[in-house]
């Protein structure tokens, strides 16, 4: 999780980039990738919540 964190925090700096430098193809392409970051985000939050909580079905 702490990649992801420093890949969002990076994606966003690059997205106050192109808003201001008005890319605005550059923006739809980051904006994509942060909807991507943050789907990564929850998958990787519901694995850790899974592995804490043991094997399905065995509690």
């Amino acid at each position: 999780m702490p990649c992801l964190l420093q890949i969002e925090t990076s994606t966003r700096e690059r997205l106050d980039e192109a808003y201001r430098l008005q890319w605005l193809g550059e923006v739809a392409a980051i904006e994509e990738s942060l909807r991507h970051i943050e789907g990564k985000k929850e998958q990787a939050d519901r694995l850790r919540r899974q592995a804490e909580s043991g094997p399905a079905g065995l509690g």
